[in-house]
């Protein structure tokens, strides 16, 4: 079984529509049976989203542009793709979505608010028509197909805006739902993106939660393959806007991966590859518009798979945060209190390096978190701060970069090699990170300095190795 998941790029205009169809039909034809998850198309969800928000603020006029803007996208589509009788019924049913989403609008305009189970059900809209129309298509163009909302099949928690799902209620509902249509040579068509509480009440994934519909779909149903489809002929070895030299990777472990999403590379989220790997389901990144092209594939290493540095990525602008303890509270103290406050209040730690004789650690969050994870921090450490047990605590906004390979803790010279190359481009390191994996070595330097170390390790490491590959 191979699942397909095309982006909204992908499926952006009728053009692009007709482009899936080939694609899908020539998976019919090679690796029968095929089930597709689809995103909204391309612009949609955020013209949803400015939809609901100029709801929530009264300002019908903006509601009522972008409604007019989603309506006539969708039936551009549709009178491009069906010239037969079958236009009316598509556009229709395509109505009849748009318009559970206007009365979502009048709601939030009534109550002057935006709840997020509210906006779950609004952006639910945009998948809900994308799929409609590709299964649509499919089936005029002699696939047979048919639209599969997963409120019906994909059973989550009801933490609204980003919904963990409840991976074995969905496996058995998915079974039920999906694999009679595939042993009818039935094509479903997934929305991505969306799912359901036990009692119906829609939800949504959050972010890369189109990418990890498609892995809960392709793990549910023990799927061989995953080929996520998008605009890009695969995974690149750093930023081409940095570096000139990036260069397509043929393969990278699920570690690899998702220590690359990790550090902010537009690859998969790391929640995409967790239903994958328990399942050791590999996943191929593919371009939509070049088919031919080989894509980069995503799973575990194989005998023969290259070892050492693959890629270099970066993340900026983040947030270096500094804690100086003058013994009290100590070392284990200060780090239990400080991950419990910023548990507590939701932000993610993107790296952590300890003082190795004192009470002291830097860590590094998202730029947009650190005005709240300051605030956590000083109100738990109110009295220590009160009584300078511990020093005010330190900002700075700073980049992060990183060299993503696996097996380069085993071998001698990496570190000593990157730090180097940073040297001669005087690169000053201002916090390293290496050791918790095998795969990843991260530093952070100022944000001026960027792009001189992203290209001055990239050439370090990834210009020689694609060279003795030639």
């Amino acid at each position: 079984m191979l699942v397909m998941k095309f982006g909204g790029t992908s499926v952006g205009d009728a053009q692009c529509f007709r482009g899936v169809k080939e694609i899908v039909a020539r998976g019919v034809r090679k690796h029968a049976p095929v089930v597709v998850v689809v995103s909204a198309m391309s612009t949609v969800t955020e013209a949803l989203l400015e939809s609901a928000r100029s709801a929530a603020a009264g300002n019908e006029a903006v509601v009522a542009e972008k409604l007019q803007y989603l309506r006539q996208k969708h039936l551009r589509a549709i009178e491009e793709l069906f010239p037969g009788p079958r236009r009316e019924q598509v556009a229709t049913a395509v109505s009849e979505i748009l318009a559970e989403f206007e009365k979502l609008c009048a709601g939030m305009a009534l109550l002057r608010e935006l709840p997020l189970r509210a906006m779950d059900a609004g952006l639910s809209v945009g998948e809900r028509m994308s799929a409609t129309l590709l299964a649509q298509h499919l089936d005029d163009q002699g696939i047979p197909a048919q639209a599969v909302d997963t409120a019906t099949c994909l059973v989550t928690e009801d933490n609204f805006g980003s919904a963990p799902p409840l991976m074995k209620e969905t496996r058995e509902a998915m079974r039920r739902v999906l694999l009679p249509m595939t042993e009818k040579g039935t094509v479903p068509v997934v929305t991505g993106f969306l799912g359901a509480t036990r009692g119906g009440v829609r939800t949504t994934l959050g972010r890369g939660g189109s990418d990890y519909s498609a892995s809960i779909v392709a793990a549910a149903l023990d799927a061989d393959e995953l080929w996520i489809w998008t605009d890009v002929d695969g995974v690149l070895s750093a930023d081409p806007k940095m570096v000139g030299e990036a260069r397509f990777l043929d393969e990278l472990t699920y570690e690899e991966a998702a220590e690359l999403s990790h550090m902010g590379a537009k690859v998969l989220h790391h929640k995409t590859l967790a239903p994958l790997l328990t399942r050791m389901i590999p996943v191929w990144i593919k371009n939509t518009f070049a088919p031919e092209k080989p894509g980069t594939r995503i799973g575990a290493p194989h005998a023969g798979s290259p070892l050492g540095p693959k890629a270099v990525t970066s993340l900026a602008p983040v947030s270096l945060l500094t804690l100086r303890s003058n013994g009290t509270p100590g070392t284990t103290e200060l780090f239990a209190r400080t991950f419990e406050a910023l548990s507590h209040s939701q932000v993610e730690i993107l790296m952590v390096t300890q003082a190795s004789y004192q009470d002291s650690f830097c860590l590094l969050v998202p730029q947009s978190a650190a005005e709240k994870a300051q605030a956590a921090l000083a109100q738990a450490f109110r009295l220590e701060l009160s009584h300078d047990y511990l020093e005010p605590i330190e900002r700075e906004d700073v980049a992060a970069v990183a060299l993503i390979g696996e097996g380069m803790r085993g071998t001698p010279g990496i570190s000593g090699r990157l730090f180097g190359a940073l040297g001669r481009e005087k690169v000053n390191v201002i916090a390293i990170a290496q050791g918790s994996s095998e795969s990843n070595i991260s530093c952070v330097v100022a944000l001026q300095d960027r792009a001189a170390a992203v290209k001055a390790i990239h050439q370090e490491f990834i210009v020689p190795s694609a060279a003795q590959s030639v």
